[in-house]
Parts: C-alpha cells; sequence; structure tokens
C-alpha cells in the first residue's frame, strides 16, 4: 500500500498528461502529437504496474518485463516523432516496426533471464545497425550529422553485442535507454532549433532523462550508500512534458501570428488595389497609371516583380509598366515578349498550370504566373506577369482571388477606354461630317454652273490657247466636284441596304488599276486570299473605294523607301473577313489623327487628306471596323473587319491565285 502511496501522485501527474495530449490531439492534429500522446501513455503504463510488482513468481517477472518494455518502447516512440521523415507514413511505420518489436522482445528476454545470448546479440544488432542505416537511406537532410549518429549507434552496439555475448545484458538496456531518451534532445533542437522556453525545456529534459541511467549505474557502482530521493530522477520527465505543451503553445501562437501577418498583408492589398481600381472606374487612362498598378502589385503582394503588358489594336503585346525588374531583366523580358501577340499568350494559357480562375504558372517565361485581361466582350486586351522571389512564401489561393478581381478590373477599364475614344473620335467624325454636308451641298450649285459653262466656253472658243484654259478650268472643276462627292459619301448618316460584294473579285480589279505604277515603281506585292471566302454585306463600290484608298496609300509610302513591299493577307475568322494590308513604309506620323477629314502628311497636291476618313465612314456603315497601327522597326499596318454576308454563295469562287507575287 505505501508502494502505490509513493508512486500515486506521479501516476496522477503522468494520467494528467496523458489526458491533456488527448485533448491537443484535437487541437492540433499531426502525427508528431499523435506520437507523443503514444509515448507518454506509455510512460503511464510503466509507472503504473510497479504498484502491482509483488517481487515473487511469474507474475513480478511479467510485470517486470511490462516495465521495462513500457520504458524502452517510450524511448523509441519519442525518437521517431523527432525525426523528419516521420510525415512519410511508410518510413514511420517501418521506423517503428523495425527498432519497437526487437526491443519488445529484448526487454522480455532480459526480464526472464532467457539463456539466449546469440539471439539477444541478433536483436541488438537489428536495434542498433537498423537505426544507424536508417538515417543515411531515408533522409538526405545533414549528412554530416547522420553519420556521426550512425557511427555512435553502431559502435553503441558492438559494445552491446560483445557484452551479450558474455552474458551481460545492462549495458545493452542502459544503452537503448540513455539513446532513445538523450538523443530526443539533440532531435528535438535539430528539430526546432529556436531558443524558446518550451524547446529549451524539452531538449534539456531528454539530454537529463537520458543522463538518468548511466548517473543511476555510476553512484550504485561508486557510491552505494548514497541516498536519494526516487523522485529526483522524475524531474526530467516533468520538464520535458511540460516544454512540449509549451512548444505546442508556441507553434500556435507562431501560426496565429503568422496569419494575422497574413491578413494584414491582404488587407494592404486590398487597400491598395481599391485606390488603384477606383482610378481606373473614375475614367482615369490604364496607359498612365500601368507603372504604378505594377509597383501596387509587388509592394502589397507576395510577388516580387511584376509586368503589366497591353495588347495594340494589331494584336501585338507592348510592356506598358513594371515593378522591381533590373534592366538586365526587364530588356530580356522585352526581348522575348518582342514578336509575340495576344494569340501567342492565348497558347502559352494552355501550356502553363493553372493555379486560381483566371491565372497560370507558365515555364516558358521563366516561371512567371500570367494573368490574362480578358474584358466583358471576351476580348484579350492585355496580360499581368507576376514572378514570386526565391525566398517568398508559397502564395494563398486567397491572394489570386484579390489579383484576379484586379486584372478583371483593369480589362474592362482598358476595354471601356478604348470605347470612350472610339465614341469620341465618332462624335468628332459626326460634327465634322454635319458641317462638310452643309458646305458640300452649298458647293454642289455653284460648281455644277462653273462646269457647265466652262463646258460651253470650251465649244464656243476658237482659239486654242484660250479653249485649253478654260478645259483646264473645267477639270478643276470636276476635280473639286469628285472632293464635294467624297465629302458627301463621308457624311452620309443613313445605312443602305446590304449588298453581297465579292471580296476577291474587287481586290483584284482593284490592283489591276495600280497594277502599271506597282511595275514602274518596283513593289514587291504579295496577296494571299483565303479560297473559301464568301461573300461580305458590303456594296461593291464602297468595297472598291475603300481598298483603292489604302492601297494607293501603301504605295505612297513606299515609293521613297529602300525596301518597297506591300502583302495583303484575306481571311474569315468569326463571321467576318479580316483583310490585312502591311507595307514597309515609314508609317503612320500620327495613327491617332490619321481618320481625320484633310489630315495628310503628302506634299501639297498629292492628297487631300480625307481617304482614309472615306474608309471609316464606309467601313462603320456596313457594320465592320478600321483599325491601323505602327511596325517596328519600320512599316505600317491596316486592317479591316467586314461582317460576311447572311447569304453567302457556298459554292468556291473562281479566284485569283492563293499567292500572287507582282
Amino acid at each position: 500500500m505505501s508502494a502505490f502511496l509513493d508512486k500515486l501522485p506521479t501516476i496522477l501527474i503522468l494520467a494528467v498528461l496523458v489526458g491533456i495530449f488527448l485533448s491537443l490531439r484535437k487541437h492540433a492534429p499531426s502525427v508528431r502529437v499523435r506520437l507523443w500522446t503514444y509515448a507518454w501513455a506509455l510512460i503511464f503504463l510503466h509507472f503504473l504496474v510497479q504498484v502491482f510488482e509483488t517481487h515473487t513468481g511469474t507474475p513480478e517477472l511479467i510485470f517486470e518485463s511490462i516495465d521495462l518494455a513500457s520504458l524502452e518502447l517510450s524511448g523509441i516512440v519519442f525518437v521517431v516523432s523527432m525525426m523528419f521523415s516521420i510525415e512519410n507514413r511508410a518510413n514511420r511505420t517501418g521506423l517503428l516496426v523495425m527498432l519497437g518489436v526487437p526491443t519488445l522482445f529484448q526487454a522480455v528476454a532480459v526480464t526472464f533471464n532467457w539463456n539466449i545470448p546469440a539471439t539477444l546479440s541478433v536483436v541488438l544488432g537489428i536495434i542498433f545497425f537498423g537505426g544507424a542505416l536508417f538515417p543515411l537511406f531515408a533522409s538526405r537532410r545533414s549528412r554530416i550529422f547522420n553519420i556521426g549518429l550512425a557511427l555512435i549507434l553502431a559502435g553503441t552496439g558492438v559494445w552491446a553485442i560483445h557484452d551479450q555475448l558474455h552474458g551481460n545484458s545492462d549495458f545493452a538496456v542502459n544503452a537503448i535507454l540513455t539513446l532513445g531518451f538523450g538523443l530526443c534532445g539533440v532531435l528535438c533542437w535539430r528539430r526546432y532549433a529556436r531558443w524558446s522556453p518550451g524547446v529549451i525545456a524539452v531538449s534539456g529534459g531528454f539530454l537529463c532523462w537520458g543522463a538518468v541511467f548511466p548517473v543511476a549505474t555510476l553512484l550504485a557502482e561508486y557510491l552505494p550508500k548514497l541516498q536519494l530521493n526516487g523522485e529526483l530522477w522524475n524531474v526530467p520527465k516533468y520538464f520535458v512534458a511540460f516544454g512540449m505543451v509549451l512548444t505546442l503553445l508556441e507553434d500556435k501562437s507562431t501560426i496565429i501570428e503568422a496569419t494575422s501577418e497574413r491578413e494584414r498583408a491582404e488587407n494592404r492589398l486590398l487597400e491598395r488595389l481599391a485606390r488603384v481600381t477606383s482610378r481606373l472606374l473614375a475614367g482615369k487612362d490604364p496607359a498612365v497609371l500601368c507603372d504604378e498598378i505594377a509597383a501596387a502589385l509587388t509592394e502589397a503582394s507576395s510577388f516580387g516583380q511584376a509586368a503589366l503588358l497591353l495588347a495594340a489594336e494589331d494584336h501585338s503585346v507592348r510592356i506598358a509598366g513594371s515593378s522591381r525588374f533590373s534592366e538586365v531583366d526587364l530588356a530580356e523580358l522585352r526581348e522575348q515578349t518582342g514578336g509575340w501577340t495576344i494569340e501567342k499568350f492565348k497558347a502559352l494559357y494552355q501550356e502553363g498550370n493553372r493555379l486560381g480562375n483566371n491565372s497560370f504558372w507558365v515555364p516558358a517565361v521563366g516561371g512567371m504566373v500570367l494573368m490574362p485581361l480578358i474584358s466583358w466582350r471576351g476580348s484579350h486586351v492585355g496580360c499581368i506577369c507576376l514572378r514570386k522571389s526565391k525566398k517568398a512564401a508559397p502564395i494563398e489561393a486567397s491572394e489570386f482571388v484579390k489579383l484576379e478581381v484586379l486584372a478583371s478590373d483593369l480589362a474592362v477599364t482598358i476595354e471601356n477606354s478604348r470605347l470612350h475614344h472610339q465614341l469620341v473620335r465618332s462624335e468628332k467624325l459626326a460634327a465634322l461630317g454635319q458641317l462638310v454636308a452643309g458646305v458640300a451641298h452649298e458647293l454642289n450649285n455653284p460648281l455644277t454652273g462653273i462646269i457647265g459653262y466652262s463646258d460651253l466656253l470650251a465649244d464656243e472658243l476658237k482659239q486654242d490657247t484660250a479653249a485649253k484654259r478654260v478645259a483646264k478650268l473645267g477639270h478643276e472643276a470636276r476635280r473639286m466636284k469628285r472632293i464635294v462627292d467624297g465629302l458627301l459619301r463621308f457624311a452620309r448618316q443613313n445605312n443602305p441596304a446590304m449588298r453581297a460584294a465579292d471580296l476577291e473579285a474587287a481586290l483584284r480589279d482593284v490592283i489591276q488599276l495600280r497594277e502599271y505604277h506597282i511595275r514602274k515603281h518596283n513593289i514587291q506585292m504579295s496577296v494571299h486570299v483565303d479560297p473559301a471566302m464568301p461573300r461580305i454585306a458590303i456594296g461593291e463600290d464602297e468595297l472598291k473605294q475603300v481598298l483603292l484608298n489604302i492601297l494607293n496609300n501603301a504605295i505612297d509610302a513606299v515609293e521613297e523607301s529602300a525596301k518597297r513591299e506591300i502583302r495583303i493577307a484575306v481571311t474569315s475568322q468569326d463571321n467576318r473577313a479580316v483583310i490585312q494590308f502591311e507595307d514597309s513604309g515609314p508609317g503612320f506620323t500620327d495613327p491617332n489623327r490619321a481618320f481625320d477629314p484633310f489630315y495628310t502628311t503628302k506634299p501639297v497636291g498629292k492628297g487631300t487628306g480625307l481617304g482614309l476618313s472615306i474608309c471609316y465612314g464606309i467601313v462603320q456603315e456596313c457594320g465592320g471596323e478600321i483599325t491601323l497601327a505602327n511596325k517596328q522597326p519600320y512599316g505600317a499596318s491596316v486592317a479591316l473587319e467586314l461582317p460576311i454576308a447572311a447569304a453567302a454563295v457556298a459554292h468556291s469562287i473562281a479566284a485569283l491565285p492563293a499567292s500572287l507575287n507582282i
């Protein structure tokens, strides 16, 4: 009874500890906490069975074997719990079986004093040499430490086997207990490696716990009369137990602090992005804010570098803003994406790994994260390129969501900005059209009179000189009337009935009109037409006028160039005909003013500045689009998108060859 009362405080404390760890498993579920719970349950069993020891007969041996086995196995479980490889279930189970089963057999054999030295030597070899080999093959971390640990275990195993073969099991038992608990102190420090009270208590407690066994043996050997309170040997256990609880609380506190910091960072990101978004929605030009947007992405997110790429009207892509790119990195990115188009980025999205609803990790672009800017109409207006710094923590999914919201707002704003510019241009052209229409109608009547009277005078005059002058007067008047007719056509607001024009035939006729001029100036011209191109919803005369005006501008642009090339490509896409004119000339001086009436960069007398304006009006009337852009390093591009006629001819059109070189 007295033995039970002596052990009762320790048993109660250990029972409470086991209950605490069982509770911690619910709040901090992990493999390590589960193993700690098992180990403390074995320690509790170790003390509990001591109460039932009878010190006589077989029951005594059974209780002693449970006592020793539970103590040795608890050390094994503690060691396994402190290793890095325990997250791998196969490694964890294999190590527990390899060390636990021989340890259990050895404890029972030693307690019952079985005379099987050879068998026990083999068991010790499995324990020590297996434990030495495991860290060498299961973990690649700290190879030097693992080699040193293997040498210690192997050396201790040789000594233990030597004593076991000579009938002495005491060293083997002390070695298992000392190394089992002592190594836990070293492994715990390597696992956590921080100067916190919990880690210090656990590491120091395990080292002292492991030292209890050799110290007790030495005191019994050299100071047999020294009497010490038995509870003194249990103090390291308490340090370990409470240190473990404190370590778990420290980990929980660290997680909470990291979560709070991440939440604060996300709030900063939302606040910064909200300011940018509000300015975008207020009508601020996105091109002006590109650098600020990129800076906001790097300052308020986990990404170290950010670049904003915008698409031009010809689908080419340029870097409009960047943040935290070195000059070398930015030059490399600019060179890499210099010839890319929106279609190239679409292909990259298909090849990359999807990270969110609208974000892709693309190894082909230096491991960048790409977020396409897709407008409400489904068109791609650009892309956000993000690169994570090497030491940054993994990006949270919630952060991708916030960045994708910004990308969506930015795409909508860019699209609205472009529509606003088109609206302003349309309003400007409409106002000019009304003015032009009024002036043209007022000029038509006088011009008609001038032309009529000049024809009458030319018939009446007999002198050649006077007749030529009158004829010249009529010629110039007719030229003025053609200009006025062009102005009237440009200013016309009504939508005529849609007709179906043969695009290929119209293009052939237009090229034939300028064939002599093309040959005279040695202009290399290539034409590629989709052989299955259907008819388009535009009048034939209007179509020829548009094609002729654009072709004339291209010819005028390349006349003085060293390289004289004009390329025309005709394809169909999404029920629309796409006509692309490209030339090797100097390009547009000011693309934003190219559609303005009477704006021209040609010499006086060579152009009226109405060609592209008239083309714009005709194309808009039939529901099409016309866009233009400069190419790099030189050249210009004009793209026409015209609707395909509803009653398109199904049969193939007898046509110009798919490739025509003049």
